[in-house]
């Protein structure tokens, strides 16, 4: 069987979310705000069709609000001026309010995203907060990690019974044993709420 090293940040995205830990997961888990099927987004479409920015607000730090709401007034009134306008407003809209938050953040904007690319794991949260139910993605988490807990464990343990054959045997071992400790290290860390040093 072969062993191969798990994604752990998407693996276990959703447990970090429902878990509600103080865990940064720049690179992962604000990524979706920057995406035009994200929620940031979305709520903008929305804000933009209604004329209403109210519930967009809630995404960008107060200190941000007049800036955001002048570029919101203005593409409101530039959408008045035929399809191409539309585009071109929304779009301005979209940047300035997705690089404010991205900055409340602490994270780069590098700007929108297309759609259809947010993390799995990702859409699976804001699932489970839009149904008011969280117990499907649980399982569906839980699973996943057994599955590679299970995948790495039997590996490495298939290694180990080989490992005294000879110097590459053992290095092999070595290999899956590295990666099988770590894996089970991160996931433990992660949902204590610990940093992870991996000074094996």
């Amino acid at each position: 069987m072969t062993f191969h090293r798990f994604p752990l940040r998407k693996t276990l995205l959703g447990i970090a979310t429902v878990s509600a830990l103080s865990l940064s997961f720049a690179g992962t888990a604000v990524a979706h705000c920057d995406a035009l099927d994200g929620p940031v987004i979305n709520e903008a479409r929305t804000a933009l069709s209604s004329g209403d920015i109210t519930h967009v607000l809630k995404w960008i730090p107060a200190e941000d609000e007049a800036r955001i709401v002048a570029v919101f007034d203005k593409a409101v009134a530039v959408r008045q001026n035929g399809d191409n306008a539309q585009e071109l407003a929304d779009r301005q809209f979209f940047t300035e309010l997705v690089e404010v938050h991205r900055a409340s953040e602490g994270a780069p904007f590098t700007g929108i995203k297309p759609a259809g690319e947010i993390d799995p794991a990702v859409q699976l949260a804001d699932r489970a907060l839009e149904e008011g139910e969280i117990d499907a993605f649980l399982a569906r988490i839980v699973d996943k990690f057994e599955q590679n807990a299970r995948s790495a464990f039997e590996a490495t343990l298939a290694a180990k019974q080989q490992a005294g054959d000879s110097p590459e045997q053992g290095r092999e071992f070595v290999d899956h044993y590295v990666q099988y400790v770590h894996y089970l290290e991160d996931v433990h860390n992660v949902i204590a709420g610990y940093t992870s040093t991996h000074d094996h």
